[in-house]
């Protein structure tokens, strides 16, 4: 493939504008697949310059050319990350020049020189897998997840990439109030073709729509279409999830449908408070034998999985607790600790939630790991704050005399 070049709206793409923690970016660049110059954009979450070490998935949104449905999409995926309901994402904004072909694509029916046949998605699938998903993997700390989102005409854009050869573009398929009615049902001819062939996946796939409108009740059917396919055809591959919103029109169901397609894409790939919380529910089977089972199972599915981090299971135990359930906050606690053997945070709770129980003996013994870890002087934080944590764990252990 050739050099790619690129010209940045700022003077220089450095480690100095990184210092500055800038988070947002716009990118200008050659496009070889349309041959033309072409834009895409980069939002990247605060907690990006936390460390150097944390990786994150990338969300591509389609239509950024339209401003505030970018930023609503930016905006609501960087709540979603501040509030621990999803894993750390940045946002790539996807600029169309033409969104009525860029979405839709070639009409097999017709001859490629056929005037009519105008469609760009084979185009737009390479500007984004050739000239776009290289720069953000050498510009920016991600992983290898990739989730798409697109609104109405863009849907057809996600449908015809998820029913085709190049549908493992990416992980995850968010299409709100998706139109696949185009080049004569072919998308979604396609799309029955694949499922009624039991065709491998291994894609989380989100269709919303709303009720309030007439553009609403004529793609209700589209995506209910759709749901017979899967519900008569179970494929173990994909995750299908369809979402009908009450009382939204085309337009007003975008924002709830961006937060509750990321909610789950990220429960597909990951244990989440919610899943955490059913598992609690059930006192005859170990909350970690439930978690690794729901692992392996999405896992064989989706072939991609979130690691959990150590400080949400803490988080996740804190909430069960406030419950009562002592029992199921130590497991999330010792999971948290089998992950992390040094946040004093965590063996503070594990200590306090055996109290509860009446288990004064091993609260002390946690106590004292608790502060054998404090004075083996490896721990990264201020001594304010070693000297906070060691006073609170001292009052605790003389309680327990």
């Amino acid at each position: 493939m050739k050099t790619l070049w690129v010209l940045i709206s700022y003077s220089l793409f450095t480690s100095v504008l990184f210092s500055q923690n800038k988070i947002d970016f716009d990118y200008n660049i050659k496009s070889e697949a349309f041959d033309k110059e072409r834009k895409f954009y980069v939002h990247v979450h605060e907690d990006y310059y936390l460390n150097e070490v944390d990786s994150f998935g990338v969300v591509y949104v389609l239509d950024a050319q339209a401003s505030s449905f970018y930023n609503n999409a930016k905006s609501i995926i960087d709540y979603l990350v501040w509030s621990y309901q999803i894993s750390p994402m940045i946002v790539v904004g996807i600029h169309s020049d033409n969104r009525g072909t860029e979405f839709i694509p070639l009409d097999r029916s017709l001859t490629k020189d056929d005037d009519d046949n105008n469609g760009q998605v084979h185009l737009l699938q390479k500007h984004i897998e050739g000239e776009i998903f290289p720069i953000i993997k050498r510009d920016f700390r991600v992983n290898d997840f990739k989730a798409l989102i697109g609104h109405s005409r863009a849907g057809a854009f996600i449908a015809a990439t998820l029913f085709s050869e190049k549908r493992d573009l990416f992980n995850g398929y968010i299409a709100i109030s998706p139109g696949m009615h185009y080049v004569n049902k072919q998308i979604l001819n396609d799309a029955a073709k694949m499922i009624q062939e039991q065709s491998e996946f291994h894609k989380f796939y989100y269709c919303s729509y709303g009720t309030v409108g007439s553009i609403e009740k004529y793609f209700d059917p589209q995506v209910n279409y759709l749901d017979s396919l899967f519900t008569a055809h179970p494929n173990k591959t994909i995750d299908w999830n369809m979402k009908k919103i009450e009382g939204k029109t085309h337009w007003g169901v975008v924002a709830p449908s961006i937060a509750d397609g990321m909610i789950k894409m990220n429960r597909a790939y990951q244990v989440d408070q919610y899943l955490v919380e059913q598992f609690a529910e059930q006192k005859d089977r170990p909350i970690k034998e439930q978690i690794d089972a729901h692992h392996q199972n999405q896992f064989e599915k989706l072939q991609y999985a979130f690691p959990v981090n150590p400080a949400r299971y803490r988080r996740y135990g804190n909430e069960i607790e406030e419950y009562g359930n002592y029992k199921s906050a130590i497991e999330l606690y010792d999971l948290a600790i089998s992950l992390d053997g040094k946040d004093l945070r965590t063996y503070m709770n594990k200590g306090n939630a055996l109290i509860e129980m009446g288990e004064n003996i091993q609260a002390k013994k946690v106590y004292n790991e608790a502060l054998m870890i404090l004075q083996s002087g490896n721990l990264d934080m201020e001594q304010e704050q070693v000297d906070r944590y060691r006073k609170r764990i001292q009052n605790n252990l003389e309680k327990l005399k």
